[in-house]
C-alpha cells in the first residue's frame, strides 16, 4: 500500500531561478541584454547577496519588465535542486524587486550584484498553504 505523507525538514535555500517571458521584444530588454535567450530572460540569483550567476564581469544593466502573471520563480537548495516554485502568478516581491505584483525591476552593477535586492528576502509566499480544498 502507498501513502502520501507530509514531512517537515529544514533545508538551506541558496538561490532563486527567475524565468521571465519577454513579451514586448526590445521594449522589455535589448536582445543583447545579459542572460536573455530569445524570448526568455533566465537568471539564477543568490538569495543572500543578490549576485547573478553568470553575469558578465564589468557590465551593468537595468531590467524593468512587466511580466504580469507570466514569470516562473523557483527556490533552489545548495545542490541546485528545486524546492518550491511560483509559476504564472504575481511576482513574489518579498524576494524579487518590482512594483504592483506585475513588474520586475532589477538594477545590476558591474560585479553582477543586484543593488536593489532585499536585505532579508522573504520566501514565505512560496510555502503558503491553500486551505480551500479542505
Amino acid at each position: 500500500m502507498k501513502a502520501t505523507i507530509k514531512v517537515e525538514k529544514q533545508i538551506e535555500l541558496t538561490s532563486i531561478r527567475v524565468t521571465l517571458p519577454v513579451c514586448y521584444g526590445e521594449e522589455d530588454i535589448p536582445n543583447n541584454f545579459p542572460l536573455r535567450k530569445g524570448d526568455v530572460w533566465c537568471a539564477q540569483i543568490d538569495l543572500e547577496t543578490g549576485a547573478v550567476h553568470g553575469w558578465p564581469k564589468g557590465k551593468s544593466g537595468e531590467l524593468i519588465m512587466k511580466v504580469c502573471d507570466g514569470g516562473t520563480y523557483t527556490l533552489l537548495d545548495e545542490c541546485g535542486g528545486a524546492v518550491a516554485s511560483i509559476e504564472q502568478n504575481y511576482v513574489p516581491h518579498g524576494v524579487v524587486p518590482g512594483k504592483y505584483g506585475d513588474y520586475v525591476e532589477l538594477i545590476v552593477n558591474e560585479d553582477g550584484i543586484i543593488t536593489n535586492w532585499p536585505k532579508h528576502p522573504d520566501v514565505s509566499r512560496f510555502f503558503e498553504q491553500d486551505d480551500s480544498n479542505g
